[in-house]
């Protein structure tokens, strides 16, 4: 076989064994075996993301005779890698509330940390530098294929989605926070998991009844006196 074909094969091959691998490692305290099913989805359509991104780049003539572009795709290629050992993408961060600049940010992580590391993984670590790879080889060396334009129009897509989502998520959070801060008298906590410390005020009930308890516990003076 030639090289192109065994750089492929060795390509899966590493894929594969990352996510069989990741599947036999013992799973740890912070991780369930349902988040590990998750998680292990996650990747086999990453793992296929990134095959993509390194066979239709190094497949290109022009690209594989560049040496500067070769080492740039691989790279980025092996910075996507970086994402495999990460379980963020699927575990919540517990509240620790705080009187400090920093509560609303550890509130924020309590509520939607799975997402934002989803986000953040998506536009830092896959999707944002594989735009930018494809479009330095579109825009500055001119080198322009059908399967090239496809997979720059999907990253543009999911990097869009993935902002709208981040807004989404502010948006939401915003709006909590405001219900919660309408919703004080009412002992409504702004994280499930934190717990209330406002308490409800007393029953009018039960005030007139601790009164008249008082009341009738007062001993009645002698008349004779």
């Amino acid at each position: 076989m030639c090289a192109p074909v065994w750089m492929l094969c060795l390509h899966q091959t590493f894929l594969l064994l990352l996510i069989i691998g990741r599947w036999l490692l013992p799973i740890g305290g912070e991780i369930t075996r349902d988040q590990l099913s998750q998680l292990l989805l996650m990747f086999v359509g990453t793992a296929a993301d990134i095959l993509e991104f390194t066979s239709e780049t190094l497949e290109i003539e022009n690209v594989r005779t560049n040496r500067t572009l070769v080492y740039a795709i691989l790279a980025v290629w092996t910075w996507s890698m970086l994402q495999f050992p990460l379980d963020l993408a699927v575990q919540h961060v517990g509240c620790c509330p705080s009187g400090s600049s920093k509560r609303v940010f550890s509130l924020l992580l309590c509520k939607h940390s799975a997402d934002l590391w989803n986000i953040g993984i998506s536009l830092f670590i896959q999707d944002g530098p594989f735009l930018v790879v494809r479009l330095i080889l579109m825009g500055y060396f001119q080198v322009i294929t059908q399967m090239l334009v496809f997979f720059t129009a999907k990253n543009i897509l999911i990097v869009m989605l993935q902002l709208y989502r981040l807004i989404v998520i502010s948006l939401d959070f915003h709006a909590s926070l405001l219900y919660q801060s309408n919703s004080r008298k009412g002992g409504v906590g702004c994280c499930p998991c934190e717990p209330n410390q406002i308490s409800l005020p007393p029953n009018n009930s039960d005030t007139n009844t601790k009164a008249c308890a008082q009341e009738d516990s007062v001993p009645v003076a002698d008349e004779g006196l």
